[in-house]
């Protein structure tokens, strides 16, 4: 059934942009350099839409890295914002039009991801989508990142509409997760890197194929 609502929000890996093989590609060329054995495109598509704190964190417990966590994670932001991403990413297919007709219809759309804040505008230009937005919440917007509901709640809050007039789109569990923890409606787009199953799990109000298909959930 078809809902009412006034603003939609996105989030950005592996939603709007595929950035799983430049990701992957980063973390191997990282472990080479400290002469560690590379990670399966699972494991690494498992951290994708993480903070790059979190990242850092988990590649460097997991691969047993000798290196300071702070600087590790500057480095890493450093070179996906100016090599990796905007040499491997790409925005979606159905991305644009989605965005188009979503903005012709007059709904007030906005971002919220788990980016950095200094990673977040480099998407928008790079991909050149940024002026679809009204509102963007990065990571360092918000206290908690998804999938607490936070993030959701603060562009929510600069929309000046209610969560019960919104939308949370998303590709994994936490951004289900945060927006049903905010009292919006969410829908999960299967892009084939996060099972079925765990998207399920969270208990979205809908399971889309493509990001096209919301066209026709949204009255």
């Amino acid at each position: 059934m078809p809902v009412r609502v006034r603003a939609v929000l996105f989030d950005l890996d592996g939603t709007l942009v595929d950035t799983f093989e430049a990701f992957h590609i980063m973390v191997n060329d990282i472990l080479r350099r400290f002469n560690k054995p590379e990670r399966s495109f699972n494991e690494n598509a498992r951290l994708v839409g993480k903070t790059s704190r979190a990242i850092a964190e988990t590649i460097t417990r997991e691969a047993g890295l000798k290196t300071n966590l702070e600087e590790l994670s500057t480095m890493m932001v450093r070179e996906w914002i100016y090599t990796y991403m905007p040499k491997y990413g790409r925005l979606y297919p159905d991305a644009l039009e989605t965005l188009r007709e979503l903005s012709r219809r007059s709904y007030l759309l906005g971002v919220v991801s788990n980016t950095s804040s200094e990673e977040l505008p480099n998407y928008l230009n790079t991909f050149k989508i940024g002026c679809f937005f009204k509102v963007t919440v990065s990571a360092g917007d918000a206290e908690k990142p998804k999938p607490s509901p936070e993030p959701v709640l603060k562009a929510v809050g600069k929309l000046n509409v209610n969560p019960e007039e919104t939308v949370m789109v998303g590709d994994r569990p936490e951004d289900v997760e945060s927006g049903r923890a905010a009292g919006t409606y969410t829908v999960a787009v299967l892009r084939g890197v996060r099972p079925r199953v765990e998207l399920e799990a969270a208990k979205p109000h809908f399971i889309v194929d493509t990001l096209s298909e919301i066209l026709s959930i949204l009255m």
